[in-house]
């Protein structure tokens, strides 16, 4: 398992463990698809670093936030989800600590403008 698997599994676990009423939702199906959207995640972390463009990563955080909706899931979702990621990135320190900075200021941007949209989201 490489060092992104690590990360991505244990913030699956994390999810699931915080809202358990996703299993009874989604079941092993959403489970195994939360894993692979996490592995996206720092796909899209990995890109916007090397190209030096958060626009990257926030284009597709607010893409995602759109297809979530679509499925029954809230922004909030979305902004735990990229928090368990940061919370990871920090304790793992697996991947070298200038990417893990990197990645870290990409999802705080990310978290702060789906909060911005989210507190324009009707209650």
């Amino acid at each position: 398992m490489s060092k992104y698997e690590m990360i991505a599994e244990e913030v699956t676990k994390r999810i699931f463990q915080e809202d358990p009423t996703l299993i009874e939702r989604y079941g092993e199906r959403g489970r195994n698809q939360t894993f692979i959207d996490n592995m996206h995640h720092l796909d899209y972390l990995k890109t916007a670093m090397e190209l030096n463009t958060s626009k990257i990563f926030t284009d597709y955080a607010l893409w995602l936030r759109g297809i979530l909706i679509k499925h029954g899931m809230t922004t909030q979702t979305l902004i735990d989800n990229f928090l368990f990621l940061e919370e990871e990135l920090e304790k793992c320190m697996m991947v070298e600590s200038e990417i893990s900075s990197a990645y870290i200021g990409l999802l705080g941007e990310a978290v702060s403008i789906l909060r911005d949209v989210q507190g324009g989201e009707a209650q």
